[in-house]
């Protein structure tokens, strides 16, 4: 919260690489850090956009208070680019693929054998394994003039490729197991969160919000494939089979799922 101690912190440093939480961003705070960095003589400045289609219309409508205020901190770190004060970039690459899957909000308990499928479930998903995003950043930083001053959009799964479905039957053959499946209306959950949003309850329409954003075709703010840029900062495709054996791997075949992010059910409106 000190402007003079953030400046001594990054002084003679080349780059400051934000990866605050998403929600922690606010906005006061991260335009301290960011003025530090400008006074510190700091080259390059790495925001902490990481998991969001930021230029999406679904993802602006959400409350800063929730979400952070990524939106608005791009738009300060672009005025400041413009007059030569400070170079930066962004990576996004959707939520990350292995958290989503293995902890609850891609709509599966891995533990109990339990999948939610949203919807049809087969619309199409843009997520980034946790290790490709750090790949694909510090390449970023390595080549730091390709990038600058904007943001990069990343996916290693081929459009199409990566749905609710598919990971259904991925999860099947990898863990050689059977999953009792549940069919949300997702459209439900989508119109009680907007109509939430619109009564001034931004807490009670999260859930909905993050979950139709991903799921529902009608109303979802996901794809970003006609701005992916995989080669420019070394991301390899990969397939979605094998992330989710990596996944796995990593977890924990009972890796335990988060339940409230997990079952989200329409809010009371």
């Amino acid at each position: 919260s000190s402007l003079q101690s953030l400046t001594e912190v990054f002084y003679d440093q080349d780059a400051i690489v934000n990866c605050i939480t998403g929600g922690a961003t606010q906005y006061a705070p991260s335009k301290l850090i960011i003025d530090a960095a400008v006074a510190a003589g700091v080259k390059f400045f790495f925001a902490n956009e990481f998991v969001s289609y930021v230029d999406s219309p679904q993802y602006k409508r959400l409350p800063e208070a929730f979400v952070g205020s990524k939106v608005r901190i791009r738009e300060y770190l672009t005025e400041l680019a413009a007059v030569g004060k400070l170079t930066w970039t962004s990576l996004n690459g959707g939520p990350f693929f292995d958290m989503w899957l293995m902890k609850g909000p891609a709509g599966f308990d891995i533990a109990n054998r339990k999948a939610r499928i949203y919807g049809t479930g087969n619309h199409n998903l843009f997520w980034t394994p946790l290790p490709t995003m750090a790949e694909a950043a510090v390449n970023m930083l390595q080549d730091p003039n390709a990038v600058a001053n904007r943001p990069i959009y990343i996916c290693p799964f081929a459009k199409g490729e990566l749905t609710q479905r598919s990971l259904l039957t991925a999860l099947r053959k990898v863990l050689d197991a059977t999953f009792d499946v549940e069919e949300v209306n997702v459209a439900e959950i989508n119109k009680n969160a907007r109509i939430a949003l619109a009564k001034g309850e931004a807490g009670k329409a999260m859930k909905g919000l993050a979950v139709s954003n991903q799921f529902f075709e009608e109303d979802s703010g996901n794809d970003f494939s006609h701005l992916i840029e995989n080669e420019l900062v070394g991301v390899k495709m990969m397939g979605m089979e094998d992330a989710v054996r990596d996944a796995v791997a990593r977890w924990g075949r009972d890796s335990p799922a988060v339940q409230s992010m997990f079952k989200v059910e329409a809010c009371e409106v």
